[in-house]
């Protein structure tokens, strides 16, 4: 049981790989079923991102901790705007950022990910999402990303084997830019066709 513990708790810790934050442990929120993303697979995802990165609005939907959006910041976006409806992952996000020091590149909303999106003015470079796994509906989500992407921004999406992305986004402005596989997460990058 020890074991298990040691574990699950190896598996919630969180840092920083580059940038002005490299190193920076974050906390990860208490709720049951938490998943952070791994850190292979998170350098992979900035690894697809490339420059995109760079001076970036980006927007951090089911932030959970803030891991992706703060790695974006520590590897040089401008800012990002982090959106959870849980009230534990707020307060997380809203200290990991503190101690990351980007309280001035950052606002923390607690709302439902999808009354966000089709309720926001704002427009952004780069979306990321890591919503859990288990819930696949995300058509109504995913239909209007299209709304809030600038031209020539992508959108990142983590989910499993289960979600289909074609019929995500048929209808939409949207089109698969690539996809990677990791273990049981897979990684759809989206752009604007």
């Amino acid at each position: 049981m020890k074991n298990q513990n040691f574990d699950q708790e190896k598996q919630k810790e969180i840092r920083i790989i580059t940038g002005s934050a490299k190193n920076k442990k974050l906390k990860a929120p208490d709720i049951e079923g938490f998943r952070a993303v791994q850190e292979i697979t998170k350098a992979s995802l900035f690894s697809m991102l490339g420059e995109k990165i760079t001076d970036a609005v980006c927007l951090d939907l089911f932030a959970g901790s803030g891991n992706l959006g703060l790695e974006a910041l520590s590897r040089g976006a401008l800012w990002c705007d982090f959106v959870d409806e849980s009230p534990e992952s707020i307060k997380v996000i809203e200290e990991n950022i503190v101690m990351c020091g980007f309280l001035e590149k950052s606002s923390v909303i607690r709302k439902d990910a999808g009354k966000y999106v089709v309720n926001t003015d704002r427009n952004y470079d780069v979306i990321l999402l890591d919503p859990w796994y288990k819930d696949t509906s995300h058509r109504h989500l995913v239909s209007n990303l299209g709304n809030i992407l600038k031209e020539n921004g992508i959108i990142a999406l983590f989910h499993g084997d289960e979600l289909r992305m074609a019929p995500l986004i048929q209808g939409t402005p949207l089109v698969i830019a690539d996809e990677r596989k990791f273990g049981k997460s897979t990684i759809t990058l989206l752009e604007k066709a």
